[in-house]
Parts: C-alpha cells; structure tokens; sequence
C-alpha cells in the first residue's frame, strides 16, 4: 500500500512565535499597546491573545485590500498579526484535533469577557491546526491575510543557487558582486552590537513603510525589545559605518526566519544592498548548517523569483458584537477579496 507524503511547508520556521520569550518581548515593546493580555496553553504550546484597538499591521492590511478600517472598536488576536505564523501551527499533528479546538474556544469565551468586537486567529497554515477548527462553529469569516515565503537550504549554498533560474541566479550574483565593489559590507549584530545603528535601520523600516503606502509597522522600542529574544540579530549590508539595508532576523531550531526589513531607496539601483543582504545572509545561514530560510510577508513575486515558495496565512475570524456580525462579515469577505487581488492569489 503506497503512503503519500505531506508537502514539508516549513512549518518548523514559525517555533520563535511560540515562545513565551517572542510574546513577551512583543508586548513590552508596546507596538500595539494591548488593554488586555492572556497567555493560553494549546496543550504544550503558548498562545498570547490580546485586545487591541489599533494594530498598525491590520490597518496595513485594510490599505491593501483597499477597504476602509473593518471594526468599531476593540478586537482580541489570537496570537499577535505580526506573528509570521500561528503558536496554534507549531501543536503536534496527533494532538492538534484534541486541543487546538479548545484553546479557541477558551480564547472566544476571553475576548467575549474583554468586550471584544471580534476574536481574530491570526496566521494559520494549511494543516492540522487550520483543519482542527472544524470542529468548532465556522467562523464568520476566512481572510487570508498574507503569504509567508520560504526555501528549503539543502547543498548549502551551491545548493540554493543551483536551483534558481538562469536569469534570476545571475542577477542575484551580479547585483551581489557590484554592492561589494561599491563598498557595502555585511554585518550581523547581536542586542550589544546593534545599539549604535538601531535607529538608522529604524527609520530604514519607516521609508520601506511609507513607500508601499502603509502606516509605520515597527518602532525602534519594538525592534530594541525584540533584540533581546535569544536567537535575534540585526543583519544590515553597511555603507560608511550605516546601514542601507537591514533585517531584523530570528534563528531557531535551524530556521532563519527574516522579519523586519529596511531600505534606503536612494541607494537601492546604484548600490543594490538588498540583494547584496540577501546573498550574505543566505550563505551565512547555509554556511552555519541552517534548514530553512524564512523570508516573511510581502512583495511575493520578488521572493518567489529568488527561490522562496509561498504558504498562505489564513486568519478565521468570529464576531462577537451582538448586532454586528452580518456587517462585519461582510466588510471582512470584501478585505479578503482584496487581498487575494493584491497577493494574485485567487481563491
């Protein structure tokens, strides 16, 4: 009898969001500054859910779907939206039907008690924890906020560029090797050593924001709270002692997962230091033994040029506000819609 095997999606990638050290570092760096927070336990796994009334990422979101705000107030996530991926994905297969469903419900019933318009969990993979839920009431909607991308790191880094195409590997080793002629040098920086240049990459993350017409996603009290996660660096491809551009990295479990991204615009067609960071951080990670590299959300189409395969992100979403749910499930389906035509990923 033939067994067929799950597709690996990389899920292992997403173990730093399921930590208590992730979380709590996330809400003291005051981003979304929630009123109200609660650590639950999917068996093993911890799981914050916050309310919050302003998340900066959801409004991000909102922007591109082209839709006005969604709530009239307050909302608890299950986990934080800026978590890449679900605490909930990280519960072991065999043990998913029996405690993913419960941990939901035991955080509809919290939120229900904040007063809370809706519950949002937040960033569910395809599998066990995504199918667990079927055990519950469906949710008033499905909105798929995001994709994250990811490549397997098998034969180092030969291996990685060996499987790009033609064209795209020879435009990431050109822009590379004329970065490196144009003075750029990489540097990864732990908590101590990314103090004199947190700024600078701080405000590189508001021009990258402000450029694709989204609200400030990351302050540098935020960045600077994360820093302290074990695990966290700050690679950046300097030019005179700057960054030009900058990524705020999580290493576990033999995953690199890239979060936070920076770029100075005026450097970007003549120094080229994204993709001067990218090489150098690929072959680092391969050269240190890493799996996978994780290169987050957004701009899908320059990632999957350069290797990464994508994983949708799936967000259900039950309303709570006695009234409201009809408007708000369809305000939720019309941002999903947008989304979908904003990734050009149908369905």
């Amino acid at each position: 009898m033939s067994t067929v095997m799950e597709p690996d999606l990389g899920t292992v990638c997403g173990r730093v969001f399921a930590t208590e050290g992730w979380q709590d570092a996330w809400v003291a760096g005051g981003m979304e500054s929630p009123s109200r927070v609660a650590r639950l336990w999917a068996g093993g796994v911890p799981v914050m859910s916050q309310l919050v009334t302003h998340s900066p990422l959801w409004r991000g979101y909102e922007g591109d779907a082209g839709v006005p705000p969604v709530w009239e107030g307050p909302v608890a996530y299950l986990s934080s939206v800026y978590a890449v991926t679900s605490p909930l994905n990280q519960v072991p297969a065999g043990e998913a039907g029996s405690v993913v469903p419960g941990a939901v419900a035991g955080a509809v019933e919290t939120a229900r008690e904040w007063g809370a318009e809706a519950l949002v969990v937040t960033n569910l993979e395809p599998g066990p924890a995504l199918e667990a839920l079927e055990a519950l009431e469906a949710p008033d909607a499905l909105v798929r906020l995001d994709a994250t991308c990811r490549v397997r790191l098998t034969g180092g880094m030969d291996g990685y560029l060996g499987r790009l195409a033609t064209a795209h590997r020879g435009r990431l080793r050109r822009y590379h090797r004329r970065g490196g002629e144009a003075g750029l040098t990489y540097h990864d920086r732990d908590v101590a050593a990314a103090g004199p240049v947190l700024s600078a990459f701080a405000r590189l993350t508001r021009q990258s924001a402000e450029r694709h017409g989204t609200p400030p996603l990351y302050s540098e009290a935020a960045l600077r709270a994360l820093l302290e996660v074990p695990g966290t660096r700050l690679l950046s491809a300097d030019l005179d002692g700057r960054p030009a551009a900058g990524l705020l990295s999580f290493e576990r479990d033999g995953c690199l997962v890239l979060w936070a991204a920076g770029i100075d615009y005026a450097l970007l067609k003549t120094h080229f230091p994204y993709y001067f960071l990218i090489y150098e951080a690929v072959a680092a990670a391969a050269g240190r033994g890493c799996r996978w590299v994780d290169f987050g959300r957004g701009n899908l189409e320059f990632k999957q040029r350069l290797g990464f395969h994508a994983v949708d992100l799936w967000s259900p979403v039950y309303v709570l506000a006695p009234g409201r749910r009809a408007r708000y499930a369809e305000r939720l389906a019309e941002m999903h819609r947008g989304i979908s035509d904003f990734l050009g990923r149908p369905g």
